[in-house]
């Protein structure tokens, strides 16, 4: 019971750390929130949790070693991903109020499956989810119940950590209060989202 207990709270403070490190995920959440408001990131928070979860989940299941075998198919998502991505980031990059309503209309569609779908081709999501597996979920003698509990416990604590983007977002947005510092910090968090997300992937070729 006592190597049941050490085993879980290990497991939350890696899904901490794992959470609220910086990734693609989270500098979106903090532009969403520094454009708009902290209600304008829910469905990418949620989105985030719940897609790293279910990350977890099917890479405990078997998907996630189909996709270590052929490596040219998860280089595919990757890359897919980064470009899509690499389009947001160009947008944050570009951002000015005064065009405001027409990319908080563009936002729209970055809600909850962006968020989502976010998880499974970021190249930082497949390697937290594989270490749940071969890491903590290994460990304990029913390995079902231990995945669905670990990939449950994992979205309980990424949630938190995520609205602290989202804060942070908000917080910036006060701070920066003239247009010129608004887009400094717009340009600056267009260009680190590009680096988050390309350097893992150029990294892994």
């Amino acid at each position: 019971m006592d190597f049941i207990l050490e085993t879980i709270l290990a497991f939350c403070a890696f899904s901490f750390v794992a959470s609220i490190t910086p990734g693609p995920t989270n500098f979106l959440i903090l532009s969403t929130s520094h454009q708009f408001s902290i209600k304008k990131t829910l469905g990418l928070i949620f989105g985030g949790s719940i897609g790293a979860a279910s990350l977890v989940l099917i890479t405990g299941l078997g998907i996630g070693t189909t996709l270590n075998e052929y490596p040219k198919i998860q280089l595919i998502l990757s890359f897919t991903g980064g470009i899509w991505l690499s389009y947001i980031g160009w947008k944050i990059f570009n951002y000015r109020s005064d065009l405001e309503s027409k990319i908080q209309n563009q936002n729209k569609k970055n809600g909850f499956f962006t968020g989502f779908f976010l998880q499974f081709i970021n190249p930082k999501s497949w390697l937290m989810a594989i270490a749940v597996i071969t890491v903590y979920t290994a460990q304990l003698a029913n390995y079902y119940q231990s995945l669905i509990l670990f990939s449950f416990i994992f979205m309980l604590i990424s949630l938190p950590c995520l609205f602290i983007w989202a804060y942070l977002g908000k917080i910036t947005k006060k701070i920066l209060s003239t247009a010129h510092h608004m887009v400094l910090f717009n340009r600056v968090l267009g260009t680190v989202l590009l680096i988050s997300v390309w350097y893992p992937i150029l990294h892994a070729i």
